[in-house]
């Protein structure tokens, strides 16, 4: 009987050695491809993967190319194939041993990479012009789209999928991203495929190797020390020790547990807190503390109507409710957030969940379902996660029905804060709103909120593990829109765009075109000079093969993501076309100044990128001017054929002209195709 024993086990373990090895050895492409993908055409297009070492793999096209490679000892693989010019839907077919995987509706056309921060990252569900008319009219099966998802535990692009550009799919896509795409295809006629690799609220050094930045004034120190310590991988491991320690100390203060900072979106939506008994409608939450609306600046209900900027407890977790009445509960009712929840929101009604989402500025539309509604009293419930920025509502709460609305605000809500979000881990708590924010000095004092390990700021981490994977897929080019986060080092942005630029095409192991967004205007804080940034980019464009779209006339002041992603998408594809496309002959750029001749009394500045001529929008403004003192007064300014003549009474012998020198600015400056002067000053 134990010799039987012995032997089933014996054979048992056999067999899982033998499944794990073939398992570990199986047929696999790399996760950028896919169904409905697109490939680059007439390229030699690099596809790989792994699989058994010493096997053959081979590639069968259904256009008539074949290519086969032999896997190395370590398992990996690499050939490439030849495409033809754009078409399809084709099928690839890969073969190994016996194993086969084939992609299917496989389209030939241009592949461009899009990557930065919030404002390429924006959705289409986001706040845009005519939201509702774009996704709706989003149909083009011939326009593929790719997203990296957010997160940083090193397989972020395992689940991704290409997806094709229609209703259903591109309410999450990047926005400027997808108007390129469509001006491409429109233009073209050819299959355009979109790999989008974003996240908001990121600088710059957070996308480049750290080798590059290695050699980079102002980010050399920094990733010299990353280096020095093992890399990025071995700082997480020695950070995640920490944490560790750091979380007992909390939940040895607060008596309570801690979670696991989630590391996707799917993990958030999964997340949690043994706290859902508050979404009931029976419970009670007399004991709660209340806000009433009416009493805000917006009339809606923010983390910020109750902690002060830099509270402990302005970023975490809150519970919102809010109980109300309908008189006919059979209607169809949808449930209304105009501009978002920031961040996530898990929203019940009765005690059931009808929605949840996971983007801050996505307006929030959850149908209600009939059966759910009663007549008289109901209750609305929402959690709230926030971890950065305002908190809770960005819009209009309210319910609407075909005929009829219930708004919430103004009015009163019941709230109950129950976690802080800390860098290392989010912290349940039982803590008043009164010792919240009378002690929050003592709390502070008292609590380690630990290193974030999925911290997307880290210098080259979004490079790593965002944009690597990605290496060596065939594209046509980059498109990139980020510079807010780095208004307050924009002396060094100069460099590190440039070094990024030649690091990517290093990477790539082609020149390949770079086409860039100027930032947009914004009130930014009066320590932020983003003038400063907006010049560095301009002056980028020293660099080859590279162009940029500005945004002068489309910026908002109150909001740092202009509604206009129309316009970014459709200056981005003017560059490209005018440049990568030949056949096309289009003005690609509103005027950059070029240079300067000076007068007594007067200096007149030439541009290029006039296209048919200078024209003025309005008064003709934003001119500033100075002389060898280098103090500026405000100048008037006249166009005089293909030049501008700037002049000022209080200034003689004028040396320099600076023009849209300030946070916001309405540009006033055009050529006559209808596109923006960047801000600039003379030398």
């Amino acid at each position: 009987m134990k010799i039987n024993l012995f032997h089933r086990l014996s054979f048992f373990l056999l067999i899982l050695f033998f499944s794990c090895y073939d398992n570990q050895n199986e047929l696999k492409i790399a996760p950028v491809f896919s169904d409905h993908m697109v490939l680059q055409q007439q390229s030699d297009v690099a596809i790989w993967g792994s699989g058994s070492p010493g096997n053959d793999i081979k590639a069968i096209c259904s256009w008539g190319e074949e290519s086969k490679s032999k896997i190395s000892e370590d398992g990996s693989w690499k050939f490439f194939i030849k495409t033809p010019k754009y078409g399809g839907p084709y099928d690839v077919k890969f073969i190994s041993g016996e194993k086969e995987i084939i992609f299917e509706d496989v389209m030939i056309g241009e592949v461009w990479l899009t990557s930065g921060q919030s404002n390429m990252e924006w959705p289409m569900s986001a706040k845009i012009l005519n939201q509702n008319y774009e996704i709706n009219n989003a149909n083009y099966p011939k326009i593929r789209m790719f997203s990296v998802p957010r997160n940083l535990n090193g397989k972020n692009i395992y689940n991704a999928k290409w997806e094709i550009a229609n209703r259903e799919n591109i309410e999450d896509f990047s926005a400027v991203g997808y108007f390129f795409a469509r001006e491409i295809h429109e233009k073209l006629g050819v299959p355009v495929g979109i790999l989008n690799s974003s996240w908001g609220g990121t600088p710059i050094e957070a996308w480049t190797s750290i080798q590059k930045l290695e050699s980079i004034k102002g980010s050399s120190s920094e990733a010299k020390r990353i280096i020095s310590e093992g890399g990025l991988d071995e700082i997480r491991l020695k950070e995640k020790k920490y944490n560790k320690l750091a979380r007992e100390v909390n939940e040895n203060y607060f008596s309570d547990k801690s979670y696991d900072i989630p590391e996707s979106i799917e993990d958030w939506s999964k997340m949690d807190l043994d706290d859902f008994d508050f979404s009931t409608i029976d419970f009670d939450d007399s004991n709660w503390d209340t806000f009433d609306t009416k009493n805000s600046e917006k009339k809606i209900f923010t983390y910020e109507n109750i902690f002060k900027d830099g509270s402990l407890a302005e970023e975490g977790v809150m519970w919102i409710r809010k109980e109300f009445n309908i008189d006919k509960p059979n209607k169809d009712y949808m449930f209304v957030v105009d501009g978002g929840i920031d961040d996530y929101d898990y929203t019940y009604i009765n005690g059931t969940l009808i929605g949840k989402g996971f983007a801050c500025c996505k307006s929030r539309s959850y149908k209600i379902p009939k059966n759910l509604l009663k007549k008289g009293k109901n209750i609305l419930a929402i959690r709230v996660i926030d971890i950065v920025g305002e908190g809770a509502f960005r819009g209009p709460v309210y319910l609407k029905s075909e005929n009829d609305s219930l708004n919430f605000d103004p009015g009163l809500w019941r709230f109950k804060h129950t976690a802080f979000y800390f860098d290392s881990s989010i912290q349940k708590h039982n803590l008043q709103i009164k010792k919240l924010l009378n002690q929050d000095s003592l709390l502070k004092a008292n609590i380690n909120k630990g290193i974030s390990t999925q911290n997307p700021n880290t210098y080259s981490i979004l490079y790593d593990k965002m944009i690597k994977p990605l290496i060596p897929y065939k594209i046509k080019g980059f498109l990139w829109y980020q510079g807010e986060e780095n208004v307050t080092n924009y002396y060094d942005y100069k460099e590190l765009l440039s070094g990024m630029i030649d690091d990517w095409r290093d990477k790539w192991e082609e020149k390949l075109p770079f086409y860039f967004v100027q930032i947009a205007p914004y009130g930014y804080s009066s320590n932020q000079l983003s003038q400063e940034l907006r010049e560095a980019q301009r002056k980028t464009l020293d660099v080859e093969k590279t162009g940029m779209a500005v945004t002068l006339d489309i910026g908002e002041k109150d909001d740092i993501h202009p509604a206009n992603k129309q316009d970014v998408g459709l200056r981005l594809a003017k560059l490209a076309l005018a440049n990568d496309y030949s056949k096309f002959k289009v003005v690609a750029s509103g005027p950059l100044y070029k240079s300067k001749n000076l007068y007594d009394s007067y200096i007149d500045l030439y541009f290029d990128y006039v296209g048919s001529g200078l024209i003025s929008k309005g008064l003709l403004d934003g001119f500033e001017i100075a002389g060898s003192d280098s103090f500026y007064y405000p100048a008037k300014a006249k166009i005089v054929g293909d030049k501008v003549r700037v002049y000022s009474k209080k200034v003689k012998n004028p040396k320099t002209v600076r023009y849209g020198w300030q946070n916001y600015f309405d540009a006033t400056l055009f050529n006559k195709e209808g596109l923006p002067a960047s801000s600039f000053q003379t030398n």
